[in-house]
């Protein structure tokens, strides 16, 4: 049952992207992080409630923060 919650958070992860909801950047570790966690509960190297549990907070860590501004050229100075 957790196999499925995961996949379906990494799908949301990538929803999200695509909606520009949330921080493209961030996204991208999360995404692999989950994937990561969906491999490892496939092979039997981690609890499935464990990878569940640990996918969603990456989750919400994701989309409390907020999306970061365009980067802005930054003037370079002789020191």
């Amino acid at each position: 049952m957790a196999l499925p919650a995961l996949r379906s958070l990494r799908e949301s992860v990538e929803t999200s992207v695509l909606d520009e909801a949330v921080d493209g950047t961030l996204a991208v570790g999360v995404y692999a992080y989950i994937s990561a966690l969906v491999r490892l509960v496939e092979d039997g190297d981690r609890a499935p409630d464990i990878a569940l549990a640990e996918g969603s907070a990456a989750v919400a860590f994701l989309r409390a923060v907020p999306r970061l501004p365009p980067a802005r050229p930054r003037p370079w100075r002789p020191s």
